[in-house]
């Protein structure tokens, strides 16, 4: 991964008369970068160009994390039509509503609409419809057997400014002990799995695609609202560019 620069504090205590030190690296945030185009389409284009770019650079295996949604279906068109062949990539899925495949809500059963056609390996989510949190388990599993270095996410950004599905005021916010996990949103669904920011922030490089009049709001707290899931994902990674529309 990329060097990410920290600093490092040290706190000194005394306890039965001896001196300790307790030392704690601090990341240096850094303000998310925010790249406008004129509209969608060329919104979607410049996302493709950039991860053919990224991908002309790796000699090996190379990762994209998919999102659901239809914000990045053009995108994926755009990378269909852009990309000569699928072979070395490896698709992961960035979160799902824990429901099969089949399910007009799956994000899964989007991401093959697109690519199952194509030579990729799709390390595809699987449902058991017994305990999101076990399915949860067994993909971040599938994750660690097939990916050695996470070179690419496309995430979406909503106007509560969740992303994955990392929503305000939920329990996944705080779990970085694992790279997945399920989440309870009531949203749609009632469960959904989820990147954790213990995974996005091993991304090297993070697109958050976020276009159209509806994220006009949400985009002018970026970078101010430090509560928001956009903002807190600062904490861990220093490579996120956000590809909008709208002029902020």
């Amino acid at each position: 991964n990329l060097w990410l620069p920290s600093i490092e504090i040290c706190f000194s205590t005394i306890i039965d008369n001896t001196l300790s030190y307790k030392c704690n690296n601090l990341f240096m945030t850094h303000d998310i970068n925010i790249h406008i185009e004129a509209d969608h389409e060329s919104a979607s284009t410049y996302l493709v160009s950039e991860i053919k770019y990224l991908r002309n650079k790796v000699n090996s295996k190379f990762s994209i994390g998919l999102s659901g949604g239809n914000t990045p279906k053009l995108a994926y068109s755009k990378m269909l039509e852009s990309f000569v062949d699928f072979a070395d990539i490896n698709f992961w899925t960035v979160d799902e509503r824990w429901v099969d495949d089949k399910n007009e809500f799956s994000n899964q059963k989007l991401i093959d609409s697109y690519f199952d056609k194509t030579d990729a390996n799709i390390l595809k989510f699987e449902f058991s419809n017994k305990s999101p949190y076990d399915d949860a388990m067994k993909y971040e599993d599938k994750l660690k057997d097939n990916i050695d270095i996470y070179d690419v996410v496309i995430l979406g950004l909503g106007e509560d400014g969740h992303i994955a599905s990392l929503f305000p005021g939920t329990e996944a916010l705080e779990n970085n002990d694992f790279l997945y996990t399920a989440n309870e949103v009531n949203i749609k669904t009632k469960w959904r799995v989820t990147s954790t920011y213990k995974l996005l922030g091993s991304v090297r490089k993070i697109f958050v695609l976020a276009t159209g009049t509806n994220k006009k709001n949400i985009l002018s707290l970026v970078n101010k609202n430090e509560t928001l899931p956009i903002n807190i994902l600062k904490n861990y990674s220093n490579n996120i560019e956000i590809i909008t529309d709208q002029i902020i």
